[in-house]
């Protein structure tokens, strides 16, 4: 199988921007795959398998993130954490 290296940039749609239970997600679905996954808010990056680096990030509502994934299985990875920024996100909107 080939390497891919895949990049996308996405926006924060959540109402509390990128709090625990969202983050809590992506790190869920980001360890379901072997590729490195970061995540940047322009200034600085984390490695998007780790809660902690990702409540660094201190996403706002309507901050723009970039995506970087790097493996095997990338496209997959970046496919369903596009998804999730998409819609998925909707589920911890309903609770706020």
């Amino acid at each position: 199988m080939q390497e891919s290296v895949c990049r996308q940039i996405v926006t924060v749609k959540m109402k509390q921007g990128l709090h625990l239970r969202p983050i809590s997600e992506i790190v869920r679905i980001a360890r379901n795959y072997t590729c490195d996954f970061k995540i940047s808010n322009g200034v600085q990056s984390g490695n998007a398998k780790e809660v902690y680096d990702l409540l660094e990030l201190k996403a706002l509502p309507e901050n723009e993130l970039v995506l970087d994934a790097n493996g095997d299985d990338a496209s997959k990875l970046m496919e369903e954490i596009v998804q999730f920024f998409e819609s998925g996100y909707k589920k911890f909107e309903e609770d706020d």
